[in-house]
């Protein structure tokens, strides 16, 4: 199996029920690594708790918290004859078909040479509700504030989502969560340090630039894996930072910026909307955006002015 030859990453943080699981799941699966490289910024490390798991070829590293900065260290620390590198967040769940599925992909590909990653199908165990359907429809997609397609990067820098896939899917960007790279792909490649801290939209930039360079992601829809853990952020920081990051990205890769503009207004919009439905909490959020994209607009006002 392919997981012999690969170095699998693992940025964990105050959540050692959850790492041991993901351990313990490998374990039980009989998955054989070349290495596995956990990178920990927990308030308290749990190194005994770790080495506890039983798996001999764990690789434990003590850092502070940035996921950016925690999946960089693990490729620096990943051993270089690897013909792989999988990143895995700590939450995921697996069952005993998940790696085998995969092997099978990544077999059925190999002739394929312009394939870069070979993503996991992330099942998100919900339904798509009336939001979710608009967002897909064709007014909103003649619009070009978003597609039906998964993993597209819009000309507005925004980009669709990639779960719950019924058929091997080819896209423009890949989750970093659940994600095999070709080693020699991404040699000497790092995640951007977008912020300090949580690096909102550090996968996107990372895989759309192996896009940009007429590499291939695909995602093996057999290769199943679980989250149902997903938390919804809608505080002051995060809101300036989705909109800051997001135009870092139109700038970065010469998308559209008056679609950037137009897209960014609308989804405030709909922030506005759940504001009224009691939920104060997007309030925060909301002021976040603005105050981001205000500065954006002087940004690019300075530009034009100059």
């Amino acid at each position: 199996m392919f997981t012999a030859d690969t170095s699998l990453i693992i940025p964990t943080r105050n959540r050692s029920d959850k790492i041991l699981h993901l351990l313990n799941q490998i374990n039980k699966n009989k998955i054989n690594f070349k290495e596995i490289i956990i990178v920990d910024s927990s308030d308290r490390h749990h190194k005994t708790q770790i080495k506890k798991s039983i798996n001999k070829k764990i690789q434990l590293f003590n850092t502070y918290p940035s996921t950016t900065h925690q999946r960089n260290l693990g490729l620096q620390k990943a051993n270089s004859k690897s013909k792989y590198i999988l990143f895995l967040d700590d939450d995921l769940e697996i069952n005993s078909t998940t790696f085998k599925k995969m092997d099978v992909g990544i077999k059925k590909y190999s002739q394929v040479n312009d394939i870069c990653s070979f993503g996991f199908n992330l099942i998100s165990g919900s339904q798509k509700n009336k939001i979710q359907n608009f967002k897909e429809s064709k007014l909103i997609e003649y619009l070009g504030l978003y597609s039906g397609n998964p993993g597209k990067v819009l000309e507005s820098g925004w980009h669709t989502r990639i779960s719950d896939l019924k058929k091997n899917t080819y896209v423009e960007w890949v989750y970093s969560g659940a994600v095999i790279f070709k080693s020699h792909r991404i040699k000497n490649m790092k995640f951007p340090n977008l912020n300090r801290g949580y690096n909102y939209l550090e996968d996107l930039f990372f895989s759309y630039e192996l896009t940009k360079k007429k590499n291939r992601h695909i995602i093996i829809s057999g290769a199943r894996v679980y989250n149902f853990h997903f938390v919804e952020r809608n505080d002051f920081s995060f809101g300036l930072i989705e909109i800051i990051n997001r135009h870092k990205f139109v700038e970065k890769y010469s998308k559209r910026k008056i679609n950037f503009y137009f897209t960014a207004v609308v989804r405030m919009l709909y922030l506005i909307k759940n504001i009224f439905r009691f939920k104060f909490l997007w309030a925060f959020r909301f002021l976040g955006n603005c105050v981001g994209l205000a500065n954006c607009l002087k940004k690019d006002l300075r530009k034009i002015s100059k």
